[in-house]
Parts: structure tokens; sequence; C-alpha cells
């Protein structure tokens, strides 16, 4: 009788341990599945962000080439602004 009792404790216990471990297993799973979701999200995070980078590069470059062609326009205009004020003024004179 006694060892009818200690069967039944040691079975008793081999089940909560076994109980236990396909608890943990199954937040393994859990937890595996949820990584893998991260890792698409991640994923797909990385390759917005390296589109918007490459966007904005290309519209620094553009607004760049604007800018430079802005400034010839304006360079081009105040030599032209310098070659009618020499000639309103007249040629210099020495000192005067």
């Amino acid at each position: 009788m006694p060892d009818d009792d200690l069967e039944a404790r040691v079975r008793a216990e081999l089940r909560a341990h076994t109980q236990g471990l396909n608890a943990l297993r199954e937040t393994q799973l859990e937890q595996s599945r949820a990584l893998g979701e991260q890792r698409q999200e991640i994923n797909g995070l990385r390759h917005e962000m390296r589109e918007g980078f490459t966007s904005q590069g290309r519209r620094i470059d553009e607004l760049e080439r604007e800018m430079r062609g802005g400034f010839a326009t304006m360079a081009t205009g105040m030599a032209q602004i310098t070659v009618l004020l020499t000639e309103i003024r007249g040629p210099e004179r020495d000192g005067n």
C-alpha cells in the first residue's frame, strides 16, 4: 500500500512537470511567432526608411541644382546692372 501511495505521488509530480514543460513550450512558440512578426515589421520599416532617404537625397540634389541656377542667374543680373551703372556714370577718372 505505501508503494501505491508513492507511485501515485510520483505520477502526480511527473504530470505536473509535464504540464509545466508543455506550458513553457507553448510560450516559446508564441514568442517565436511574435518575434517573426516583429522582424517582418522592422524589415518593412527599414525598407521604408531607405526609400525615404533615397527620396530626400534626390530632392536635395534637385534643390541644389535650382539654387546653383538661381545664383548663376543672379550673378548674370548683377553683372548687367554693373555694366549699366558704369555706362550711366561714365568712365572713372583718376580719383574722381
